[in-house]
């Protein structure tokens, strides 16, 4: 028999602690379950972006926030609608108003990506072809029989890869990765410690390198650290 692969047990993890949630959740009032979500969502829209994208001007900041925020209300109210091409366009679009940047559209010029490992940097596909791999990464997505951790992480990363738009990829990437996530009856992803800064691009970086499980790992072990912290947080509150 051939060991177990360490992410697979840290997915077991997941599907435990969410169990657990679920208990929780359902033994909550609507008001209690109503501020337990409040303070999830100030997770991703608040305490995410000063980890991951802080910016220098602080209206710039607020309004990514609030943009962030205004987004991830959009995913909870259609949390059961099907993620399509339209759909990723829409979400980038609402991260985007009142920003410099062009919401919806896609980049007209070929794009370097904003990551590198040993200073080598990893180029997007040309802006000619973004319509077509954006169509083929959405049909992947909702015609691939492999379990709902790899197509959220997947699409995630697939998203990074391409660079679709000018600017905001990698937020708009973690939004429609959750969404797949909440889709299936799990809690989004908070890359909301300081650590993550660096955890992140190198998990990016790792995958862009061909090492696929170490990005896979490290998205892994963020969904389970986010789902003990929420456990915890609902816990600590039932006492209040």
């Amino acid at each position: 028999m051939s060991p177990r692969k360490p992410e697979q047990t840290i997915k077991e993890q997941i599907i435990q602690t969410r169990q657990e949630l679920d208990e929780c959740f359902d033994s909550f009032s609507s008001t209690k379950r109503t501020r337990n979500l409040y303070w999830l969502r100030r997770q991703i829209a608040v305490e995410e972006p000063k980890v991951l994208c802080p910016v220098n001007k602080k209206d710039l900041d607020d309004t990514s926030m609030a943009n962030i925020a205004v987004a991830y209300d959009y995913i909870i109210t259609n949390i059961n609608k099907e993620i399509t091409f339209e759909e990723i366009r829409n979400i980038h679009y609402i991260l985007c108003k009142d920003t410099y940047i062009d919401g919806y559209n896609f980049r007209t010029a070929t794009a370097r990506m904003q990551i590198s490992v040993d200073s080598i940097p990893y180029h997007a596909p040309d802006s000619s072809m973004i319509e077509y791999n954006l169509r083929q990464i959405v049909y992947n997505l909702n015609h691939s029989k492999r379990d709902v951790f790899t197509r959220a992480y997947d699409i995630h990363y697939d998203l990074i890869m391409l660079q679709p738009f000018d600017d905001f990829n990698k937020r708009t990437a973690r939004l429609i990765m959750n969404w797949v996530l909440l889709q299936n009856g799990y809690r989004p992803i908070a890359f909301n410690k300081r650590e993550d800064k660096k955890g992140y691009i190198d998990a990016i970086c790792n995958r862009a390198n061909g090492d696929k499980r170490a990005y896979t790992e490290y998205m892994a072990k963020c969904q389970l650290r986010t789902q003990k912290s929420i456990l915890k947080h609902l816990r600590d509150s039932r006492i209040l």
